[in-house]
């Protein structure tokens, strides 16, 4: 018998429903308190015009979001004394934080990863959002800000790619009081333990799990669009700009990003000071 095969659409329609009307749900709660968004970005000297793009992205598409900025610069290939000037010109207040490597895979860069979140969260209050977002990931709205300042989850994050699995990295979500959980978990549990105990190879599928540990609700919805929803929907349409918040460019040819982004998304007056700023890498 020829077993018919369902389009992952297809499978996750009901899924995809429900979360929207959870969503619109939401969005519909009243703010009690703004929120402080403390994005880490882990970056480094080759990825700077991505890390500038993505940048620039989060300044026109979030302006009433509270949000700062730390990039944690690679040791082994840092930013230059150039590309900072350049991304502090952009952002007067983003700090750029020398930083041992911190890809994500295996114990050790996982463990330098936690230790930059415990930085992000100090003097946080408790309802504060420290966020990943990796350089190959821009916005075109802030609707994903608004909804998790909305939100009573403890992390929020987008699985839909990996079938719901886990909060895929690229971006996601952790409230401050969920990081000082994960934190306390750490101390009683070392770290390598967690992850040998449960064959963890990788970041995000690592903090997904440590929350999970820690007992606190996690959220799990769309917003972080990926290169084959790009092409198969053959732009950033209006459609697409309701279902998703953000474009995670994982892919070799990370120039489709700036591609991308200059022809979807980047104003003309805009363009000269941009393109200048590319320059520096």
């Amino acid at each position: 018998m020829t077993r018919v095969r369902v389009p992952i659409r297809l499978q996750q329609a009901p899924a995809f429903v429900r979360q929207m009307a959870q969503r619109r749900h939401v969005l519909r709660r009243p703010l009690q308190r703004q929120p402080v968004f403390r994005l880490c970005y882990f970056s480094c000297q080759s990825y700077f015009s991505y890390l500038y793009c993505a940048l620039h992205s989060l300044l026109r598409s979030a302006p009433h979001v509270r949000y700062e900025v730390l990039v944690f610069s690679d040791n082994d290939m840092p930013l230059s004394p150039a590309q900072t000037e350049q991304l502090q010109r952009l952002m007067p207040n983003l700090r750029v934080v020398p930083w041992p490597k911190s890809m994500g895979w295996g114990a050790e860069q996982i463990g330098w990863i936690w230790r930059a979140y415990a930085l992000a969260a100090e003097g946080l209050h408790d309802d504060d959002v420290v966020a990943r977002v990796d350089s190959d990931v821009f916005f075109f709205n802030d609707r994903i800000f608004q909804a998790v300042a909305r939100s009573s989850a403890a992390m929020v994050g987008d699985g839909h790619f990996v079938d719901f699995e886990y909060c895929q990295g690229g971006c996601y979500f952790l409230r401050a009081s969920a990081v000082r959980a994960v934190l306390a978990l750490i101390e009683r549990e070392p770290l390598e333990t967690f992850l040998a105990e449960r064959k963890i190879p990788v970041e995000d599928i690592a903090a997904t799990a440590l929350v999970q540990a820690a007992g606190l609700p996690i959220w799990q919805t769309w917003f972080m669009m990926f290169p084959d929803e790009l092409r198969n929907a053959g732009g950033l349409t209006a459609w697409q700009r309701r279902k998703f918040s953000c474009l995670h460019f994982v892919m070799k040819n990370k120039a489709v990003m700036l591609e991308t982004y200059e022809r979807e998304l980047l104003l003309a007056d805009d363009r000269p000071a941009y393109q200048q700023a590319l320059a520096t890498a």
